[in-house]
């Protein structure tokens, strides 16, 4: 206990180590597209953003998408085991479903469930994640309470060339991906990428809570045969095209698709196949010099299929197209946002909901004005669902620059969630109730930006209250009750003592209004700090990832209780064995820590990963 808390206190946060080959130093001067849709200096932007390359995912170590994002921050991970289980993204405190993920572009949740099951999708994919913390309804609509994590997939740039990345390491790790990407001729240019990995795991479930015992219900407890390895197998495929017709015209178009299978525990499902997809295309244009417009169509599908020992249960079948028309014009120093946007939202399902189907129909504007220091950014967008109406949102920032380097601003916000379908049309008895309606939230955040010499520091004070909760009171859901967080996060990277450095903390107090409880899966402290070096062609990465204690349900009981704080030391190593070779180790969770961020789930114990990877440059 003295070690995790004084890991917690040295831990001033989590970010990642630079990445290992000889690259620039990223710095606010970095372009970031989400907060506003529309590109700007990371150190512009008015806007709690955090952002990962390309390089910052290689030289995490990362094995999956949960374990890069942990401990970012403002960002919490819940994961009920290892490799490939059911996970929970959190921003600023928020609910689990107060989160938009796009990918490409396109939204990929579950209609039913109304969360992206980030674990099945594969960063060897990934070429940047942008994650804005705080109400950007106003921007995307629906979800974006707690804020928006934005993922590009790989672009092929420069010379044609292949790569190659093979893993293994412990619990029966093995990987194997590749790719070949870059540009055919001037203006035309692709990424297409395929891999498999496998992990025989662990049991998910901890086996002090696996029991035969006769006095608890078999349907709502862990039998000894869950006390078991839960084995993973991830199949992902990913392909890219951009053609620029001159200078004024392009079009692209994208396919992507991950498969899972997935061993379980539980006495209602054993085993589940998740498939998720997503097909594009757009075209972008600028028929002014001043005015650039895209368009872009699409449709994105989550299937969800479980049986226990061989007997189909569940099936989820969720697609949503998606159509949306983008422009911006700029002006001198100012810029103008505004676009539409439609949904076609379908559920397929083993299970009788009363309705399968519905439509969203978004309109949006905005625009980033700029006057000396002083720059000024508002939005404003409505949504109207064709089940429970219309819904507006809006923002508001200022943001005033004292130097060059550093600027101060101020912000407030809404937002809102709209009902799932689970929410809304499972039968009455199953707590459907289709008269729900949209949680809505407020935010107010103070923030600091300075960038200068290679470091780039962030301070952000923030509140939020969410109103309208959706919960489940016996015998429906019901909107009941008020949330609310208050915090603190702190980010900067920069050089100490000769080597690379970043390091992040988020101090906050996420609780239900009415009563002062803390809510549940959510810490008041967590972060930490990361270092990096490189000597020749041996490069080194330590970083501690801690988080404080967290209210929880117990795994058996269902009572509240509390799941303790932890530390975590993940060190890893490479070696440039010759020109686009390169050797590298990882030693995740160095210390054998045992810990949860699940009451009653396993998390990795000490593990070790040996990958070997051609890169050429």
């Amino acid at each position: 206990m003295l070690f995790r808390t004084t890991a917690l206190a040295a831990a001033l946060a989590v970010t990642f180590p630079v990445q290992a080959e000889e690259t620039p130093f990223f710095i606010g001067d970095e372009i970031v597209v989400t907060p506003t849709r529309a590109p700007q200096k990371l150190s512009a932007t008015l806007a709690a953003t955090t952002v990962l390359t390309r390089g910052d995912i290689e030289a995490s170590g990362a094995l999956d998408l949960p374990t890069l994002l942990q401990g970012l921050p403002g960002v919490e991970i819940s994961q009920t085991g290892g490799f490939g289980s059911q996970t929970a993204i959190r921003l600023r405190g928020g609910e689990s479903d107060h989160t938009l993920v796009l990918v490409d572009g396109l939204r990929v949740n579950s209609v039913s469930a109304g969360t992206t099951s980030i674990e099945h999708l594969a960063i060897d994919d990934i070429e940047r994640i942008e994650i804005v913390r705080g109400n950007v309804s106003s921007v995307y609509g629906s979800e974006a309470i707690g804020g928006v994590v934005r993922i590009f997939t790989r672009q092929g740039r420069g010379e044609v060339r292949p790569r190659l990345n093979l893993g293994l390491g412990t619990d029966d790790f093995r990987n194997i991906s590749a790719g070949i990407g870059g540009e055919l001729k001037p203006g035309l240019r692709f990424d297409l990428s395929a891999g498999r990995t496998e992990a025989g795991g662990f049991s998910s479930v901890k086996k002090r809570y696996a029991s035969d015992d006769p006095a608890i219900d078999p349907w709502d407890s862990y039998l000894p045969v869950d006390a078991d390895d839960d084995s993973t197998r991830n199949t992902h495929f990913n392909f890219r095209l951009e053609h620029e017709l001159g200078d004024r015209l392009s079009w692209g178009l994208s396919a992507r698709q991950n498969r899972a299978d997935i061993e379980l525990d539980g006495s209602y499902a054993d085993h589940a196949e998740h498939d998720l997809a997503a097909y594009s295309m757009h075209v972008q244009g600028r028929p002014l010099d001043h005015w650039t417009t895209r368009l872009i169509a699409g449709r994105s599908t989550d299937e969800l299929a479980s049986d226990f020992g061989g007997t189909a249960m569940d099936r989820y079948r969720t697609r949503i197209d998606q159509l949306h028309w983008e422009n911006t014009l700029a002006m001198g120093q100012h810029l103008l946002r505004f676009g539409l946007e439609a949904q076609k939202q379908s559920l397929e399902s083993s299970q009788t909901y009363s309705e399968t189907e519905r439509r969203a129909t978004s309109a949006y504007a905005g625009a980033g004005l700029r006057f000396g220091a002083h720059d000024v950014d508002l939005s404003l967008r409505h949504d109207r669902y064709s089940d429970f109406g219309g819904h507006s949102t809006g923002r508001a920032a200022y943001g005033y620059g004292f130097t060059p380097a550093l600027k101060a601003y101020a912000a407030v916000a809404t937002a809102f969630k709209a009902p799932t379908f689970n929410e809304l049309y499972l039968p009455a008895w199953w707590g459907g109730n289709p008269d729900l309606k949209p949680e809505r939230s407020q935010s107010a955040e103070l923030g600091l930006n300075y960038a200068n010499g290679g470091q780039f520091f962030q301070a952000m004070l923030f509140a939020n209250r969410t109103e309208d909760l959706i919960a489940y009171v016996w015998p429906s859901n019901i909107n009941i009750g008020e949330a609310r967080n208050r915090g603190l996060e702190l980010s900067w990277h920069g050089e100490l003592a000769g080597m690379n450095a970043r390091a992040a903390l988020t101090l906050q107090n996420p609780e239900d209004a009415d009563t002062g409880q803390a809510l549940l899966r959510r810490s008041q402290r967590f972060g930490s700090i990361a270092l990096s070096d490189r000597i020749g062609k041996l490069g080194w990465r330590a970083e501690l990832i801690a988080a404080a204690s967290h209210p929880d349900v117990h795994a058996t009981t269902f009572n509240r209780t509390s799941v303790p704080g932890y530390a975590v030391l993940n060190l890893s190593a490479d070696y440039a064995l010759a020109p686009g070779w390169k050797l590298a180790g990882r030693v995740a969770n160095a210390l054998d820590a045992d810990y949860a961020l699940v009451h009653g789930y396993a998390t990795p114990g000490r593990g070790f990963r040996l990958e070997l990877a051609y890169t050429p440059k």
